[in-house]
């Protein structure tokens, strides 16, 4: 009797720790569920201080910095990542039955793919050393000894398996029977820089593909899915700047594609599968709009309008199918009309007025079929103003190899 009481005393103390650790973790849960991360944070903190063989308290400090990092400012970013992957690392060496982090899969691989773009945006700056603690969380949490990792550790090319870019204990440029690209590649320029490198699965890229310069500096470097058909994109010039981020449906541009130019943002398009869609902007250095077109399958559509830098409109017509068949309004810096007009299948037609800056009528011009009836009557500014008109509605190109070079994509473009 007194032997089955003791037992079930244990078993009541058992029960009620279990319940109260429960309990605690309900907490975690509750916390996170709610976005109260820092609160999340400090409560698993104090249980991985209490227990520190439980695998929850550190999954959810992990995930908790994790969700602080995607919003935090460029002071707090580097702790919030490097905390996310600390405790990442920490749960899953505790998970050894694998019962747990598995069912988290999703935010370990959302993770690695976040924390290799973040490191990289730092190892190509002049800041290289700072991004250390990232290729080595990767190589810990993931097994993956990426390019950037070696270049740390070069004793490791010899000694650790590696899964990521770097197959040195494999044959390399291989082909199947078929004829299609298989596990790693890589290709040097005559300059014996490296130009590429890969891995391929039935002849799709998969992971990690990276383009270099000839120099030596990153050109591109892309994120692929398992399967080989998306891609997240990050394109640079010669010296390393970004100048493009993306995603890419098999070599088709898809989703936002924002442009850059020494840091700053000067536009962004909307595509899909290749096509542009939606309205596509352009920006001045203080990120206020300088231009919105309209895209349709592709094709221009819709509203045309510029701005000033102080905001107030300074062109606004309509575009049917890539032509101009609408009324042209041209304005003055101080909101007043200068020109309105009308074009008809791409030309200027019929009666265009022209204003002075107190909104007086200066002259009227009749146009057929884009040529003046009373061209003398144009002075030599109004003839320079649409000429630079006419040339500057050139649209932006699309990218004949964008991601083999990106680079000269921006220059063709004016975006440089």
């Amino acid at each position: 009797m007194e032997k089955k009481l003791s037992t079930l005393i244990l078993a009541l103390i058992f029960s009620s720790v279990l319940f109260a650790q429960n309990k605690e973790y309900k907490k975690l849960k509750s916390y996170f569920d709610k976005k109260n991360y820092e609160k999340c944070i400090e409560s698993a903190v104090k249980s991985i201080k209490k227990d520190k063989k439980e695998v929850l308290p550190p999954l959810y400090a992990a995930l908790a910095y994790f969700e602080q990092y995607k919003t935090a400012d460029k002071k707090t970013k580097n702790r919030k990542i490097k905390n996310a992957l600390k405790y990442a690392a920490k749960a899953k060496k505790l998970d050894k039955k694998k019962e747990i982090v598995p069912q988290f899969s999703e935010y370990y691989g959302n993770l690695k793919k976040a924390a290799i773009e973040y490191g990289d945006d730092i190892f190509y700056s002049n800041n290289k050393e700072k991004s250390r603690f990232i290729y080595d969380y990767i190589a810990k949490i993931y097994n993956d000894t990426t390019t950037q990792y070696r270049n740390f550790h070069p004793e490791s090319d010899n000694n650790t398996p590696q899964v990521g870019l770097n197959t040195r204990t494999e044959k390399i440029n291989q082909t199947d029977e078929s004829g299609r690209r298989q596990g790693f590649w890589t290709k040097k320029y005559p300059n014996g820089v490296l130009a590429y490198e890969v891995r391929f699965k039935n002849g799709k890229p998969i992971g990690e593909y990276k383009r270099y310069h000839e120099n030596g500096k990153i050109n591109a470097f892309l994120i692929y899915d398992n399967n080989g058909e998306w891609a997240d994109a990050k394109l640079y010039d010669d010296d390393g700047k970004i100048i493009a981020v993306g995603k890419y449906f098999g070599k088709l541009k898809d989703s936002t594609w924002q442009y850059f130019n020494n840091g700053r943002k000067i536009g962004e398009e909307i595509y899909v599968k290749g096509k542009k869609e939606g309205t596509s902007k352009t920006f001045f250095e203080d990120g206020k709009v300088s231009e919105e077109k309209n895209w349709k399958n592709g094709v221009e559509n819709g509203v045309w309008r510029q701005y000033y830098d102080n905001g107030n409109k300074r062109l606004e017509t309509r575009i049917e199918n890539n032509k101009r068949n609408a009324v042209y309004y041209l304005y003055y810096k101080n909101k007043r009309l200068k020109i309105r007009g009308k074009y008809k299948n791409d030309r200027m037609d019929s009666k265009w007025i022209y204003y002075d800056k107190k909104g007086k009528v200066k002259k009227e011009i009749n146009y057929v079929d884009g040529i003046a009836e009373n061209q003398d009557e144009l002075d030599e500014e109004e003839q320079k103003l649409f000429k630079q008109f006419e040339q500057n509605r050139k649209r932006l190109k699309d990218p004949k190899d964008y991601i083999n070079n990106p680079y000269e994509y921006m220059k063709e473009n004016g975006l440089n």
